[in-house]
């Protein structure tokens, strides 16, 4: 799902939350159907099973793909770290992948944003034609750097200051993958965010992305004493840097840290599915989606 997709579908799922708090929303016979997994709305008990046959399929790619960028940004001596989802699954599945998550996760400092784009050429997959990478706005596209090739800081823009790799038609293929023109090679990507000091707290960081109705980036805070020094975990194999207290960002970034959520665009958190709510669920869906999965 493109960015702007992602923007259209979270208005979709407010639009149809509108006037109806969680509380109310979790009493009502039919709204099952309204709820998702995950922010963008598009992770739902109708279409779960097929997401996590396609996430199975995608997963030794989407590692690869993840293998390729960290090695790539380790060249240019920037400290990347995991974040999002990816972080999540390091704190609560041991470092397994989470089974309905279709994408990685990993940030960096805006400090090294320019240095991440100028030096692509060294980046021998991308000459190889194994993997594509846009550095713009997620939103509307725009560049983060003027005529004159100067960086534009973030400061609130709608969408995101990111890197954004995707496996090219030609990994796919080496994967197994049948590939046209139509194919979506945003079934395989790591997004890596970028982070700067927060414009209403000297203290923390914030990520550069804001969505509006969906993601405050000025609600979210993130002390900067977590992130120095930086930890090492291991994600699908792989050693990966993540903030030294997993747990404080998390709960910060997600608000409710086990199975069974749904995402409330109102406090822009996750809060854990009421039992009552849950068992409407099908019994498939409780057995992916719930603490003995």
């Amino acid at each position: 799902m493109s960015s702007s997709e992602q923007i259209a579908s979270t208005q979709s799922v407010s639009e149809d939350l509108d006037g109806l708090d969680l509380n109310n929303l979790f009493q009502e016979e039919e709204s099952t159907r309204c709820l998702s997994f995950d922010m963008w709305g598009n992770c739902r008990a109708d279409n779960l099973r097929i997401k996590l046959q396609e996430n199975q399929s995608f997963k030794p790619l989407r590692v690869h793909l993840f293998k390729l960028v960290i090695g790539y940004l380790k060249k240019m001596d920037i400290n990347c770290f995991i974040y999002g989802g990816t972080a999540l699954s390091v704190y609560r599945e041991g470092g397994r992948m989470i089974k309905h998550d279709g994408d990685i996760d990993i940030a960096i400092l805006e400090s090294d944003f320019s240095s991440a784009v100028r030096g692509i050429d060294s980046f021998s997959a991308m000459k190889e034609g194994e993997v594509v990478m846009s550095h713009k706005c997620s939103h509307g596209s725009r560049s983060w750097f003027d005529a004159d090739g100067n960086e534009i800081p973030f400061s609130g823009q709608v969408g995101g200051k990111r890197l954004k790799f995707f496996a090219s038609r030609k990994l796919f293929k080496q994967f197994g993958f049948l590939t046209d023109e139509s194919f979506d090679q945003g079934l395989a990507h790591v997004d890596v965010f970028t982070l700067s000091q927060h414009p209403d707290h000297p203290n923390c960081y914030c990520v550069n992305w804001n969505l509006p109705g969906c993601y405050d980036y000025r609600r979210k805070a993130f002390p900067k004493s977590i992130f120095s020094p930086l930890q090492t975990y291991n994600f699908e194999g792989v050693e990966v840097y993540g903030m030294n207290d997993l747990k404080t960002y998390l709960e910060i970034e997600y608000g409710y840290l086990g199975r069974g959520a749904t995402y409330d665009c109102r406090t822009q958190l996750y809060v854990k599915i009421p039992e009552n709510l849950f068992k409407q669920l099908p019994s498939e869906v409780q057995r992916s989606m719930g603490a003995d999965s």
